[in-house]
């Protein structure tokens, strides 16, 4: 598998077209992703919710985790995410990053930006590789 299948199989993963999650760009060992700001994520007063958020940060987390170790699937084994500000306007960004890659682990710090950049989320995430898809 190469990045451009991987960004195919991405865009076409039913729960992240449910959820309204798109790829911005992919590479080795990182990967951007943005969901449009609309109000079926948001909670009363108009932020996005943070179950949105982490949503999204953690499908930008196992983005990265899959270009670490290509034709490998993972699933998420722990997810942190620190709030630091509501977003009230997107397009949401998260922008992943692979730390540290293993045999059966990856280590991703992810970014949340909201529409004027401004860094809303930090997230950290652990990825276990379940095997070949």
């Amino acid at each position: 598998m190469d990045l451009e299948l991987l960004k195919e199989v991405l865009e076409n993963d039913p729960f992240l077209k449910h959820v309204g999650i798109k790829v911005k760009s992919i590479s080795d060992g990182s990967c951007v992703l943005y969901m449009d700001y609309r109000q079926e994520i948001t909670r009363f007063g108009g932020s996005v919710n943070g179950g949105a958020i982490a949503t999204l940060a953690d499908a930008a987390g196992g983005c990265a985790a899959l270009t670490s170790n290509l034709g490998y699937n993972e699933v998420t084994v722990d997810l942190e995410v620190t709030y630091l500000r509501p977003i009230i306007q997107g397009p949401i960004k998260a922008v992943s990053k692979i730390i540290k890659s293993g045999k059966s682990l990856a280590y991703a710090l992810i970014e949340v930006y909201d529409g004027k950049e401004n860094l809303c989320s930090i997230v950290k995430g652990t990825y276990f590789y379940t095997g070949h898809f």
